[in-house]
């Protein structure tokens, strides 16, 4: 080989070497496709006279009506302060579906199904309304809660590596769900009568009032209806008081406290971060989702309250106390979080049944009336499933009633 064609040779090297090179480099991957919002139809105007009128544009309403008009049946929805309001128990920002349900497999058994519904929900929506995480419960020395579908029994001591911004006591029992979630609170009841193509009507809606001559019950602005659901929760005292009173059902006050994480601090976040419902000091917990904090409260109320004029603000006097709980329970439990800010803080309701059970029942007397409501928190979460049980009763007057569920394990006539 001659001078030049040696030196052309040797120019080439680093060429060939820089190509063989870049051969090697990972291909980069396509950055995610951004969430798919499907564009749904507009509400259709309501009709005057249907085969359902729901009366509480709560989550159990909003399922309901949803399941109801899937099941071809014209509907509509009515609440005296609007879908999602302020007054709502469902007028959180998030709230908890946990697979354990207390060890308790009636409600248990509705969790797979309501997941499954709110998750295609979501899946639909602009922003999400149902976001995974896992779900831990410290059981009491006290309890006697069986294993639990879709959930492990555990230990803390097994736990301790796992989530480390828990302090776990080594030898306590613990029950370990991979498939919790949260669930969007008033967007959830919102984007629910979104896709049920169906419009909220703001309107007060009294007791039933039955045309005898037609068979039909009269709405507020002279239409009909053939069938009622008052899915009212707390406010089921104030339509039927001489049946359901407050020892028999009533909203419960509970001191609600978000607490933020310091800047960038993102394991108090899902996934990292599970629900934890701690039944051996009586506390709950949200990790923060959407920049909230996380959220603690106690699991026993502190009150029964009017829910139509109690203030949502945290109470001066028992809101100090659940904040001092709270801290005390915070600085046992999650350290990191004992010098936490809170970030937000609130009153809210529970619609609770002294038995602690959800009510699903006929009214007394009226075959094709319908009261839901209770279940002690339980019952947002669940409301896919419940509601889907309320269109089925609705559509079918020989299923039977829970006898759980049932009226007159209330009242004990």
């Amino acid at each position: 080989m001659d001078r030049r064609r040696l030196i052309a040779a040797l120019g080439a090297v680093p060429i060939a070497l820089a190509l063989g090179g870049a051969k090697k480099e990972p291909k980069r991957k396509d950055p995610p496709e951004p969430r798919a919002s499907r564009r749904r139809k507009g509400a259709k105007p309501p009709a005057k006279h249907v085969d359902v009128a729901v009366v509480g544009a709560g989550a159990i309403g909003a399922w309901t009506a949803w399941h109801l008009v899937r099941a071809g049946l014209s509907v509509r929805l009515f609440d005296a302060y609007g879908a999602g309001n302020g007054r709502a128990a469902s007028n959180l920002p998030s709230m908890m579906l946990d697979p354990v349900q207390g060890g308790d497999a009636l409600y248990a058994a509705l969790v797979d199904d309501s997941r499954d519904a709110w998750e295609r929900l979501s899946d639909s929506a602009s922003l999400p309304i149902l976001t995974p995480c896992e779900a831990v419960t410290a059981l009491a020395a006290t309890d006697a809660v069986a294993d639990s579908r879709g959930a492990d029994r555990t230990t803390g001591e097994r736990l301790r590596g796992r989530f480390t911004q828990i302090a776990w006591r080594p030898e306590e029992a613990v029950l370990h769900a991979a498939k919790g979630a949260m669930i969007a609170g008033r967007r959830g009841v919102l984007e629910t009568i979104l896709d049920a193509q169906i419009e909220c009507e703001d309107i007060v809606m009294p007791a039933p009032l039955r045309d005898k001559k037609q068979g039909l019950y009269r709405l507020p602005d002279g239409g009909t209806a053939q069938n009622l659901v008052y899915a009212t929760g707390a406010w089921l005292t104030e339509l039927f008081p001489q049946i359901l009173t407050p020892a028999r059902l009533s909203a419960v006050r509970q001191q609600v406290f978000h607490f933020g994480p310091g800047q960038g601090d993102t394991q108090f976040r899902p996934p990292a971060m599970p629900a934890f419902v701690d039944r051996a000091y009586g506390f709950n917990l949200l990790p923060d989702v959407e920049g909230v904090g996380v959220r603690v409260w106690k699991s026993a109320p502190d009150a029964s309250v009017d829910p139509d004029s109690f203030d949502r603000r945290a109470d001066i006097d028992a809101g100090a106390r659940a904040l001092a709980d709270a801290r005390q329970w915070i600085a046992a439990r999650l350290p990191r979080l004992a010098d936490a800010p809170v970030v937000a803080s609130a009153a809210a309701h529970d619609c609770r049944t002294s038995t602690g059970d959800l009510l699903l029942d006929r009214l007394p007397g009226q075959d094709r009336v319908w009261v839901v409501g209770g279940a002690a928190g339980r019952a947002f979460a669940l409301a896919p499933a419940i509601g889907a049980r309320v269109a089925a009763h609705v559509q079918d007057a020989a299923r039977p009633i829970e006898p759980r569920w049932a009226l007159a394990r209330l009242t004990g006539v």
